[in-house]
């Protein structure tokens, strides 16, 4: 979420610049008594001394606006995936963290290791890790079980059995 919220910046930073920029060369062009640029303020005038917020067209463009701003609120406000994850340590006064990426590289070997598992692919969130791996094997049996297992013992193995669920799925690759 954090690629989607910088983009999402940058093209809003953007837009406010050329938005602020053709507005104070449309009010200088005005000031002088010169044709307009861009934007026709003298139609953008009478349209708007006969419009009232009681006209439906103007209360659907501001609800728009509210909606729109809503929208980027929860974006900026919503919790993305952690860069590193807490673990325990027997010291109260010692931090210990690992990263999120580390983790999910872990996991993932862990999770390649039963047999039978030609690829695994595992996102890791603050109480969740999704395990997606792919097998060649036609009837999989009892493959995810087993996978579960692994990625649950290293999960363990890092003290994060008890606050971090595993999901793990096992899909069968097609023939290439």
């Amino acid at each position: 979420m954090r690629v989607l919220n910088r983009v999402l910046a940058a093209v809003l930073a953007l837009a406010l610049l050329v938005g602020g920029v053709v507005a104070v060369a449309e009010i200088v062009l005005a000031a002088l008594r010169r044709p307009y640029w861009l934007v026709a303020h003298d139609q953008w005038t009478r349209w708007l001394a006969t419009h009232t917020f009681a006209t439906g067209i103007v209360r659907v463009i501001l609800i728009g606006l509210v909606l729109v701003g809503l929208l980027l609120l929860v974006a900026g406000l919503r919790r993305g995936r952690p860069g590193s994850l807490t673990l325990p340590s027997d010291q109260e006064a010692l931090n210990v963290t690992a990263s999120r990426r580390g983790i999910e590289r872990t996991l993932s070997a862990a999770a390649r290791r039963p047999d039978g598992v030609s690829s695994a692919r595992v996102r890791a969130r603050r109480r969740t890790v999704r395990v997606k791996a792919a097998t060649r094997l036609r009837d999989p049996g009892e493959l995810s079980q087993r996978v579960d297992e692994a990625v649950v013992d290293r999960l363990t193995q890092l003290g994060l059995a008890g606050s971090v669920r595993a999901r793990v799925s096992v899909s069968i690759e097609g023939n290439r």
